[in-house]
C-alpha cells in the first residue's frame, strides 16, 4: 500500500466496508463510529500515510501509533504493509509487526500476533489475499500464507501455508 493520502483514503474506504455490519452509507458511518476494529485500522492508515514525510511526519506517525495502541489495544506498526479491506471483528490485542505484509481483504480476530520469530532476524510473515486468521493465532518469521487460507484459533504457524489451505494446532499442521 503506497504511503500517500490518496492510497490511505482508497484503502480506508475498503476497510470501512469490511468492518461494516450493515450495507450502505449509514452502516459505513456507524461502523466507523462504533467499531473498535475500524478505529484501529483508520488510525493505522493515518499513521502510515504521514510516516515518510520528514521529521514532522515521523513524529506524527509515532504519536498516532501510540494513540492507536492506547485507545484500541491494537499494535499496528505504521511500517507494516497492510492492503485494503482489513477487517478486525474483535479488535483487541492484535499485533502486526513492522515488516509484516498483509494482502487485500484479510480478517484478523482478537489476540492475533504477526511478527518476526527472533529478535536477531528481520524476517516477517507475508499474508495473501482473503485470508482469515482466527483468535489467538501466532504467525512468526519469514513464512508465507497463501491466498484464501484459514488459520485456526490458537495455531502457531512457523512454516508456509499454501493457498486455500487450513492450518490448525501448535505447531500448525495442514488439514486435508
Amino acid at each position: 500500500m503506497p504511503r500517500t493520502v490518496e492510497g490511505a483514503t482508497s484503502a480506508w474506504s475498503a476497510d470501512l466496508i469490511a468492518n461494516s455490519r450493515r450495507p450502505g452509507l449509514l452502516g459505513s458511518v456507524a461502523g466507523w463510529l462504533l467499531s473498535p476494529g475500524q478505529k484501529a485500522v483508520t488510525i493505522y492508515r493515518w499513521s502510515r500515510s504521514v510516516a515518510g514525510r520528514g521529521t514532522f511526519g515521523k513524529l506524527a506517525s509515532k504519536l498516532l501509533w501510540r494513540w492507536n495502541v492506547r485507545t484500541t489495544g491494537c499494535y499496528l506498526s505504521p511500517l507494516a504493509d497492510i492492503g485494503p479491506g482489513l477487517a478486525m471483528p474483535h479488535a483487541i490485542g492484535v499485533v502486526v509487526g513492522e515488516g509484516v505484509t498483509l494482502g487485500d481483504n484479510v480478517t484478523l480476530y482478537q489476540h492475533v500476533t504477526l511478527g518476526r520469530s527472533r529478535s536477531d532476524q528481520a524476517v516477517y510473515p507475508k499474508v495473501g489475499d482473503n485470508v482469515i486468521i482466527y483468535a489467538g493465532a501466532i504467525i512468526a518469521g519469514g513464512v508465507t500464507i497463501g491466498d484464501n487460507a484459514v488459520i485456526g484459533a490458537n495455531a502457531v504457524v512457523i512454516r508456509d501455508v499454501p493457498a486455500g489451505a487450513t492450518a490448525v494446532g501448535n505447531p500448525a499442521r495442514l488439514l486435508s
